[in-house]
């Protein structure tokens, strides 16, 4: 007979790499660096509580499992934070969303739109100070 913690832990960690997963899928496929911080901020943060989560059950009570909740509330508070400084240097910085209108480069590539279409690939003039 399997043990429920030993259960628990392998449906935390499945859970962690799925999330992990669909956080690199989402660095790869999505647009621009907006999309992509929000995979970062979203997914990945997910899929590394879920690992901690893991971790902290089958440690069982004891010191390592505060340390790991200490280690959780770090990420928790940590990664959507960078990724909104990520977010904002970029508003900053002039850099316009991707929209289905035009073309986004954005890390070397060039992702056009659905239809075909191509259009100016950066629109410096709508940057601004968005504070």
């Amino acid at each position: 007979m399997v043990a429920p913690a030993t259960v628990a832990v392998a449906l935390l960690v499945a859970a962690s790499a799925f999330f992990s997963l669909v956080a690199v899928v989402g660095f790869y496929r999505l647009p621009d660096v907006y999309a992509r911080a929000h995979a970062a901020s979203k997914s990945e943060t997910l899929g590394a509580l879920l690992g901690l989560s893991a971790a902290a059950v089958a440690f069982g009570p004891g010191r390592e499992t505060f340390r790991l909740a200490l280690l959780a509330l770090f990420v928790l508070v940590t990664g959507p934070t960078a990724a909104h400084a990520i977010v904002r240097a970029a508003a900053d910085a002039g850099t316009a969303p991707w929209t289905r209108d035009r073309a986004a480069t954005d890390g070397g590539r060039t992702v056009t739109p659905s239809d075909g279409t191509t259009a100016p690939a950066d629109r410096t003039d709508e940057g601004g100070d968005r504070r």
